[in-house]
């Protein structure tokens, strides 16, 4: 921060853009993100290997005499909207693993903000009400600026300045994609659109005791049991729902992926990447005949006209696919546990080459210790 504003830096990849694109990008970076509220000089400089803006932000809102605030989420939101701007133009972003990691940590903050902030709930709110009450599009824009609110169009992307905070808001990525330009407007002229839902899986669950069907065939004496249950209040079961989003889905398979890790390096007493790679070897052999034998099954069923033979054939590949499935699900074991491992030795060979470094910084700082002593 300088005084009574903010200095942003946003650089390109040498010179893959001209000295007037890259100005007109800053200037829509700095009008997407403060416009509307704040004074903005962009700079370019070409000065340097590679071509830059600086961005001096006046921090002092020109509209209200609000007060600009850099947070975290604020920096998230800086560095995913000049992510999305690079994209669009077709010029480099950063993919590191570093970069990757930082990206999922803003996207998580500008989430959590969204999800926690009562003052978003309102906006959304507010929206709604207007997108309810609009017969066409520019009653919409005029039934939120009776509410204090300046709605801003770029492409199909829709910003929005608010009464609560400093910052524009970009309705989709706060909101969803049912809050894109085409389809608020499809909201609007269209009564029946329904917004999208994440879908949400219903679980049945029983609580009491479970019939067994085939001993309910077979057996009398399994019928009276059954039947002294219904006399005692035991049954029929008591059924309740519960809910289950795709995110616990994920992490349950996330979880059972990390247990499938755990028990083959305990079953087969994994002590390197040699072991796993030879394991993989071992599976890969294994399953190789079994496609084999399936592709050979594939073109008998297809060729034969016998209905009887057809169904024989057709156990015998659901079988086969059965096999299959078990194998292909431990070489992905395989695969997960030779990637981290493979991931573990590049970061120890890093964590080496930097302490190999730094040592070396140190020794030459001790070195010009010495020097400066000798020659006092």
């Amino acid at each position: 921060m300088v005084g009574y504003g903010y200095h942003f830096i946003q650089s390109f990849n040498g010179k893959e853009v001209s000295a007037e694109e890259c100005n007109d990008i800053g200037v829509e970076l700095a009008e997407s993100l403060w416009g509307d509220k704040y004074q903005v000089l962009v700079c370019t400089h070409v000065d340097k290997d590679n071509v830059h803006n600086h961005i001096i932000l006046n921090s002092v809102s020109f509209v209200d005499g609000s007060k600009y605030h850099n947070s975290k989420v604020e920096l998230a939101l800086v560095r995913q909207t000049n992510d999305d701007l690079c994209r669009k133009y077709g010029l480099s972003v950063i993919e590191t693993e570093k970069a990757e990691k930082e990206s999922d940590i803003a996207s998580s903050r500008i989430q959590n903000y969204n999800r926690n902030s009562g003052k978003m709930e309102l906006i959304k709110q507010d929206i709604d009400e207007a997108i309810e009450k609009s017969r066409k599009y520019q009653d919409f824009v005029d039934e939120l600026a009776y509410k204090g609110y300046y709605i801003k169009k770029s492409n199909n992307s829709l910003s929005i300045s608010t009464p609560y905070f400093n910052r524009n808001i970009r309705l989709a990525r706060a909101f969803g994609e049912d809050y894109t330009f085409e389809n608020i407007k499809d909201r609007i002229y269209y009564r029946n659109y329904q917004p999208k839902e994440n879908k949400i899986y219903r679980i049945k669950i029983y609580e009491g005791v479970k019939i067994n069907e085939d001993l309910l065939k077979t057996s009398s004496f399994y019928r009276l049991y059954v039947y002294f249950l219904y006399v005692l209040g035991k049954l029929p079961p008591k059924i309740h729902y519960i809910e289950r989003t795709p995110e616990y889905y994920k992490e349950l398979d996330k979880f059972n992926k990390m247990m499938d890790v755990f028990n083959m390096i305990n079953i087969h007493d994994i002590k390197n990447l040699e072991d796993v790679q030879n394991l993989r070897t071992k599976y890969l052999e294994e399953i190789s005949p079994l496609k084999a034998k399936k592709e050979d099954y594939m073109k008998l069923y297809n060729h034969t006209q016998n209905s009887g033979d057809k169904t024989i054939l057709k156990v015998k590949i659901n079988h086969l696919n059965e096999d299959i499935e078990r194998i292909n699900k431990k070489l992905q074991t395989c695969r997960i546990i030779i990637s981290k491992a493979e991931k573990g030795a590049k970061e120890e060979k890093l964590i080496q080459k930097r302490t190999e470094v730094n040592r070396e910084q140190a020794e030459k700082d001790i070195a010009k210790k010495k020097d400066r002593k000798r020659d006092r």
